[in-house]
Formats: C-alpha cells, sequence, structure tokens
C-alpha cells in the first residue's frame, strides 16, 4: 500500500483550465490517477447515523464507501492518507441552491413548469469550486421564486472541473417542481411593469397565489383524467404537475409566513398530493405540528431575520423547534457565500436551540438527503455509499474547522494543501492554530439545560436586574477573566461599583451588600465592539425605519446619533452575542455624517452615547466595484473617462479642505457655516475620514489623496487590503474590515482570501478593527473573527480586534476595549470561547448595568416551543 501523511507529497496535479468572463482561470483538480482504493486512516469518523469512530477509518474503493470502522483492513496497494487529529465526515448536501446556472427565473408568466434547471447548468461557475472547500458536495438547485408555479429542479454533484453540464447531474435522483408563496412573486409583477401605471402580472396578493396554484393543478388533474382516456397532444407547462399528482416528482416550495404555509399544505391535501418541503420556512415554528402531520420538511436558513418584511418573524430556534415538533429539517444556504460554511452554519441550532451535535450535524447532511429521497446514497458514512467524504481540521461544528479533502465519488477534488493559489506565508497555518488554541476549551455549551434551549436558561435573574445600577456594586466571582490588555487570570473575582469596574484579581474582597454574580468557572471579556453598522439606524422588518442615507453629496453636518433607535429589536439580538457597542455609518453621497459610538443600552439616545463624533463617513470615488477590473463601468463610461471624473472630484475635495481651514482661521466668532464647521476637526488632525473603499487601486489612490489633503484617514471596507499591507502599517493607518463572512471579490481569487484578511493584516502589524455593517447581522461579528482565526490569525489579535483595537480607533480606547480598573463596565460572561458558534453567553453589563438576555428571537421561542 501507499503511505503518505495528510500533508505530504501527493499525487501528480492535474489542472483544469477554465474561462470565466474573459480571463483563465486555473485550478487544480487532484486526479486519481494511482490506486482507485483511498483509505483515510486515523481520524475521528463522523458517521452520522451510526455514531463516532474515534481513530477510524474510511475507505474508498471505486466510488463508494467500501468500509468505516476502527479495524478496517486496508489492501495492498491502497493509497493511505493519514487523518490522524483530523475529523472526518460525510459530504455536506445543501437542500436548496442556485449556484453552478446561468439563470434563475423565468419571469414571463406566473405558472413555469416547462421550464428546467438542467437546461442552465453552468459547471464553470467557481462557486462550485468554493463549495467543494466549504466541503459541499451536492446540491439542489432549484428554479428561482418569481412564479407561483416555478420550474423543475434538478440535484447535482459538484464535480469541479467537469466541462459537460451533464456530468454534474445525480444520476437516480428522484425529479422535483418548485412553488413560490409570499412577497417574491408578489413583488415581481411590479418590478417588471414597464412604468408606475404599466400592466401588472396577475397575481400581485397571497391570496391570487392560492388561486393560480389550485388552477393549475385543477387544470393538471383536468389532463391527467383526459389521457387516461384517449392519447392526448403533449403539455409541457401540465405534465410535470401531473407527476406531482402522481407521486413520481417532489415539491419544494418557498414558503415564509405561517398562513400561507398552512393554505399549502390544505391545497395540496384538497389536491392528492403532499409538499415534499418548505424552503425558508422561517415561520415554521408556528405551524410545525400541522407540518409534521402532513409529512412536509423544512429547509430552513440558521439565523437569517429581518431583511425583509416576511422576515421580521424569523427566529434562529427555528429549526430546532420543527425538529422537536417531528418534522424533517435541513438547514440551506440559499447563497454561494453560505454554501462554504454550512457546517458552522447547522452549529448555530446548538448554541440557539439546545441540538446535540449528532443532530445538528444531521441538518447538513443525512437530512437533507431524506428531503431528497437520496437517503440511500448519501448523506452518512455507510458501507456502499457514494464516496462522498470530507476530512477536516477540526470538529465540523467548529468556528475554527476549515476543509482539508473533498471527495466526491471517491476522487479528490479539492484538496487544500495542493489548492494552486493558497497563499504561502512565512508560517504555516498549522503552527497558528497550535499557538491560537483558546487558553481554556469552550464548555458544553448546552450541558447546563439541553431542554429549554439555550440562552433563556440564565435569563431570569439578569432580567430582573436590569435597568440603572446606580451606585451598586456586583461582583463577578469564580470566573477566568480575559482583559484583553493584560493576561488571562483564572479564578478571579471583577468588582464593578455603578457604570465602571472597580477592580479584578484573584484576591479582591467582595464588600458587604454586593450582588455577587457566580460565573460558575465561566469566562469574562471586554463586550465586543461593531466598528461599522447600522444599527439603530436601519430598522428591520415592518417598521422600516431608515435612517442611513441623505441626498446630499456633502453630509457630514449631520447629528447621526439623534436618530439613534434604542428600542429597536436589533439591539438585544446583538446584545445576546456579546456585542455591546457599536460606531453607526450613515451614508449618502460622498460625505455621510457623524460618525458616533453607542453603547447597546440606555433609556434614550443621549444616556447610549458613548462618543458623539468618532469621524466622518467618507465614501472615496472608486472607479470600479465589480468582479473582473475597471475596463467600464455598467453605464458603458471608458474607464480613462472614469478616471477624470474622479480626479476633478477630489480636486474639489481638496479645495474644500482648503476653504475649510481659511473658514477656521477666522476663529470662534465667525459666522456659521454648518458645512464648513463640520470639517474643521477634520482639517485640524482631530478627527479622521472614515474612508469606505475595498479595491486595491482604490485604497492606494485614497491613502495619496489623504497626504494631498493633509487629513487622517481609517480605512474601511478594505477588501483588498491584503495587497498593501506594508503600506498601511508604514503609514500608521488603521483599518475597519468590512463584513469577513463574503465572497472573494474576484471570481480569481484564493477562495478564503476575505478568511485570511485579517490575518494577512495583523501580521503586517496593522491595527484592525472588525464591523458588520448593516442592523441585522451585528450579532454575527464574533464569527467574523472567527473565520479569520480559522484561516491564520492570531486568535488574541482577533480579540483585540473585537474589543481594544476597535475601542483605539474609534478614540475611545480610555473608556472601553479591556478589562481594567476605572473603564466602563462593558463586558459578557460566556461559557466557554465566545468565538465558537456553539457557546453561550449567560450574562451582560453594559455601564455596570446586568441588560439581560431577552430579546424577540427568544420570546418567539419560549412561546412556539411550549405549544400544544
Amino acid at each position: 500500500m501507499t503511505r503518505r501523511l495528510l500533508f505530504g507529497p501527493g499525487l501528480a496535479m492535474a489542472a483544469a483550465l477554465v474561462l470565466l468572463q474573459g480571463r483563465t482561470f486555473e485550478t487544480s483538480v487532484r486526479a486519481q490517477t494511482g490506486s482507485p482504493v483511498v483509505a483515510l486512516r486515523g481520524g475521528t469518523v463522523l458517521t452520522v447515523t451510526h455514531g463516532t469512530i474515534p481513530g477510524g477509518t474510511v475507505l474508498l474503493r471505486d466510488g463508494r464507501i467500501a468500509a468505516v470502522g476502527a479495524d478496517v483492513a486496508i489492501p495492498t496497494g491502497a493509497d493511505v492518507v493519514d487523518v490522524s487529529g483530523r475529523f472526518v465526515t460525510p459530504g455536506l448536501i445543501d437542500a436548496h441552491s442556485h449556484i453552478a446556472t446561468d439563470s434563475l427565473n423565468e419571469s414571463g408568466t406566473t405558472v413555469s413548469s416547462m421550464t428546467s434547471m438542467e437546461d442552465v447548468l453552468n459547471p464553470t461557475d467557481v462557486n462550485i469550486y468554493r463549495a467543494l472547500a466549504g466541503g459541499v458536495t451536492t446540491a439542489n438547485i432549484l428554479h428561482g421564486s418569481a412564479n407561483p408555479v416555478g420550474g423543475k429542479n434538478v440535484v447535482i454533484k459538484f464535480r469541479w472541473g467537469r466541462t459537460r453540464a451533464g456530468d454534474l447531474l445525480f444520476d437516480g435522483a428522484m425529479p422535483s417542481l418548485k412553488l413560490a408563496l409570499g412577497e417574491n412573486p408578489k413583488q415581481l409583477p411590479r418590478q417588471l411593469r414597464a412604468g408606475p401605471d404599466g400592466p401588472l402580472r396577475y397575481p400581485t396578493t397571497r391570496p391570487g397565489i392560492e388561486f393560480v396554484i389550485r388552477d393549475a393543478f385543477t387544470r393538471a388533474r383536468a389532463h391527467q383524467k383526459a389521457r387516461s382516456v384517449l392519447p392526448q397532444p403533449r403539455d409541457l407547462q401540465l405534465e410535470p404537475l401531473v407527476e406531482v399528482l402522481e407521486g413520481k416528482r417532489l415539491v419544494h416550495a418557498h414558503a415564509y409566513r405561517a398562513d400561507e404555509i398552512l393554505m399549502l399544505m390544505r391545497l395540496a391535501e384538497e389536491m392528492g398530493f403532499r409538499i415534499g418541503t418548505f424552503h425558508h420556512v422561517l415561520e415554521g415554528y408556528r405551524v410545525a405540528k400541522e407540518m409534521a402531520a402532513h409529512g412536509a420538511g423544512g429547509s430552513t436558513f440558521a439565523d437569517w431575520w429581518g431583511y425583509k418584511a416576511e422576515a421580521m418573524d424569523a427566529t434562529p430556534y427555528n429549526a430546532a423547534i420543527m425538529l422537536r415538533k417531528g418534522v424533517l429539517v435541513s438547514i440551506n444556504s440559499d447563497s454561494a457565500e453560505h454554501a462554504r460554511r454550512l457546517n458552522t452554519e447547522a452549529a448555530k441550532s446548538i448554541k440557539w436551540g439546545g441540538l446535540t451535535e449528532d443532530e445538528a450535524l444531521a441538518l447538513v447532511t443525512i437530512n437533507p438527503a431524506k428531503q431528497l429521497h437520496l437517503e440511500a446514497r448519501v448523506g452518512s458514512l455507510e458501507e456502499g455509499k457514494d464516496a462522498d467524504v470530507v476530512v477536516w481540521t477540526h470538529h465540523p461544528l467548529s468556528s475554527y474547522a476549515i476543509v482539508d479533502r473533498t471527495y466526491v465519488d471517491g476522487v479528490l477534488y479539492y484538496d487544500r494543501e495542493h489548492d494552486p493559489r493558497r497563499p504561502r506565508p512565512d508560517e504555516d497555518l498549522e503552527g497558528r492554530h497550535r499557538r491560537t488554541t483558546p487558553e481554556t476549551e469552550p464548555a458544553d455549551p448546552v450541558t447546563s439545560d439541553l431542554r429549554r434551549g439555550g440562552p433563556a436558561v440564565w435569563q431570569e435573574e439578569a432580567a430582573r436586574a436590569s435597568g440603572s445600577n446606580g451606585e451598586g456594586v456586583v461582583a463577578i466571582v469564580n470566573a477566568t477573566l480575559h482583559p484583553i490588555s493584560r493576561p488571562t487570570i483564572k479564578g478571579a473575582t471583577l468588582l464593578i461599583r455603578g457604570s465602571r469596574i472597580q477592580a479584578l484579581g484573584q484576591d479582591v474582597a467582595v464588600p458587604q451588600g454586593a450582588r455577587v454574580v457566580d460565573a460558575q468557572g465561566g469566562d469574562v471579556y471586554p463586550g465586543f465592539i461593531d466598528a461599522a453598522t447600522t444599527v439603530g439606524l436601519d430598522e428591520p422588518g415592518p417598521r422600516g425605519f431608515g435612517d442611513v442615507g441623505e441626498r446630499l453629496d456633502y453630509n457630514a453636518h449631520l447629528r447621526t446619533r439623534v436618530a439613534y433607535h434604542v428600542e429597536s429589536d436589533a439591539i438585544p439580538v446583538a446584545r445576546v452575542n456579546g456585542v455591546t457597542t457599536a460606531a453607526l455609518v450613515q451614508s449618502g453621497g460622498i460625505f455621510g455624517g457623524e460618525v458616533p459610538v453607542m453603547n447597546f443600552d440606555g433609556w434614550t439616545w443621549e444616556e447610549a452615547t458613548v462618543r458623539p463624533n468618532a469621524g466622518i463617513q467618507f465614501t472615496f470615488p472608486a472607479l470600479a466595484t465589480w468582479a473582473g477590473g475597471p475596463r467600464q463601468q455598467s453605464h458603458g463610461a471608458p474607464f480613462e473617462d472614469l478616471r477624470r471624473q474622479r480626479a476633478r472630484k477630489l480636486q474639489d475635495l481638496l479645495r474644500l479642505f482648503e476653504e475649510v481651514r481659511a473658514y477656521a482661521r477666522r476663529g470662534p466668532e465667525r459666522p456659521t457655516d454648518w458645512t464648513l464647521e463640520a470639517f474643521v476637526p477634520v482639517v485640524e488632525r482631530r478627527l479622521p475620514l472614515i474612508t469606505r473603499v475595498d479595491r486595491e487601486g482604490d485604497i492606494r489612490e485614497a491613502l495619496a489623496f489623504a497626504d494631498r489633503a493633509r487629513v487622517d484617514i481609517v480605512i474601511a471596507g478594505a477588501a483588498e487590503a491584503g495587497a498593501l499591507a506594508p503600506l498601511l502599517r508604514q503609514k500608521n493607518i488603521p483599518v475597519i474590515l468590512g463584513n469577513r463572512l463574503t465572497l472573494p471579490m474576484r471570481e480569481e481569487d484564493f477562495h478564503a482570501a476575505g478568511y485570511a484578511l485579517a490575518g494577512e493584516l495583523a501580521r503586517a502589524g496593522v491595527r484592525l478593527a472588525f464591523s458588520s455593517g448593516d442592523s441585522t447581522t451585528s450579532r454575527l461579528l464574533p464569527y467574523n473573527a472567527a473565520i479569520s482565526v480559522a484561516w491564520g490569525m492570531d486568535r488574541q489579535d482577533a480579540l483585540r480586534a473585537l474589543t481594544l483595537d476597535a475601542a483605539a480607533i474609534l478614540g475611545v480606547g480610555d473608556r472601553l476595549g479591556s478589562l481594567e480598573p476605572g473603564k466602563d463596565a462593558n463586558l459578557f460572561i460566556s461559557r466557554g470561547d465566545p468565538l465558537e458558534v456553539r457557546t453561550q453567553v449567560t450574562h451582560v453589563f453594559i455601564q455596570g448595568r446586568d441588560v439581560g438576555l431577552a430579546n424577540r428571537h427568544l420570546a418567539l421561542y419560549e412561546k412556539y416551543a411550549n405549544r400544544p
């Protein structure tokens, strides 16, 4: 047999050259040119259906799993891969995907069942490779949701490098049809009409959608009956519906609200068929009992919410509630980015819902396999099943897990070690992983009370203590303190008096009468800081407060903090993940408003204000914001014209700043010009321009402009800042990174370029912070840091970027960002590493107040988990 280590010399590389939008994209598919037998030996094998096998072996032969166990006999000549210290799972299955396609919707008709996604498959879509790098091997490619009755779906395997669309097809997969309810098919007619008074495509209401589906299946039943009597002409629209009626074709239904979910089940029952799986199904928790009785599955998002009216009542506990009520549940992506992180998306149902690890892993393996009627082929590691197998660096439900290898049908389609575009830094990733392991491993995040399903278990005491703390004293005892500015202190006490930290250490005396919070060995961290967000300005859902953009080019005089809505539902949702403070960004025009630093607590915006103004939002005039580079904008302007236009804009800004300097020299008695007044602290270098810019060339131009204008800047967004890391360090320019949980900006980029960026900057010595950028994802801020650690950032650097460095960049380092006497008592207690998606936060303090863990998501969980 051939023996080799996981990172040892490998088989020959077969390069697949795929032409993508006029560029040559080079990847590698490691062809199995040697032995057809592969033995993955020595890893922790997570079979999904038959338990965990420590030190197990998975044998792959001729595209199938030949054996799984602790004592598997390995044939002579097999390719033996040592996966000791690794985790081996079945390939992940995405039950709702739109990648690998050239088109999504047929928008010209309400019933488009004659169309098929098989006709628009694109095997050259780079997102296939990116999904393999996330461990996904199978996906259900669905028609879009523009039509009440959509097109035919198709199940594929991610065989990257194949050039024929047919080579992607999952042979033997049961065919299916897409239905769509709610706002998407309602709103599309309005989007399609030529003008405000133009004709609308029917329907535009939920009752209209119900009628279209009812009418379509009524016609299908008539066609079915007629052809049972006499041969009928082909009807390409009705034939797929007849197959649904005959049980030969599954139904996948896009739905959000409980009323429409219930409606479609009742309509299906009336017509004599069953809904196979509801997709998105964000209010499935409200009708889970009815779904289980009907036999419908639910394929949902892990925690998407608030991004449109239908999603306001979403809760991350949805998957857990449905599962506990007897619904077959999967977690899907509906996104090329989320497909790369299905493992940690599944892990969120441990944190929000109390699922076991086996139950969570099933959400992206055997459960979607069952929903697609493919459980005999994929979804678990069992003898005879397809050899779709993934090797992980850590447990796949860990925030730090990344994929080493992905096999499809026994063929190695992704190999991290041999990715031709993988950066080769001086230090290896494995070494950094060893050094960045948390000093205390996360405790089992659900052992305290698995039945309650998460943070509700610790909420009651905190809720009673909410409100002003006055000059009261709180002692957090039996804690592991992570001050950030100094080493970790175990077995310690932290004392809060009023709104500030008074003392911390192992020998701190607890004053008589103090309220004592026993951390029970838990971890205490300074509150995380979201360095750029719209929480409190852009209210999610039907209330629709939108105060994030003004119409003028110059809006620097706007006091953003006065629009901070302290009762925003997004605030407590973010708090329960340890985020206590944020910088609020109002964009619009070239200069947005002031960027205040606000606490996520306070009766009014005045009470919540930490710093009224940390800088002025500046949207740098960019030459290109699309993948592929600056050839021409969508409106057709040639590149050189764009350069000249930007040069004129920047020259105007230089003149503006000179005018501001002249204005400032006139002294405090000068007549007030609000536009100029707002820039006085900028030209005096008391405030920076927080400069939103992403592309490498644009960042370079922004740095040059700051030198010419003699102003200080902070680079925000910074998607391609890695190439300029030495220059940023040389100029001492801080960076506020935009959301890291995104796709690379360019198709030809290394698939994990965005994930690795923070570590690249930190190793160069650039001070940086993380940001969410919007109102509904601030709660995910810790996972921006986690993915950065997984891809090479030192964990302590990541924690500093969430806390002390963020505070320093925003000018509040004297008050926030570390656990130190005299600083504001913004902190939280967690049961382990807060960067781990499974870890629970038990208490949150803001300015010494225990603000509790109550939030909209938790209230919905507690109500509907107890529905009779």
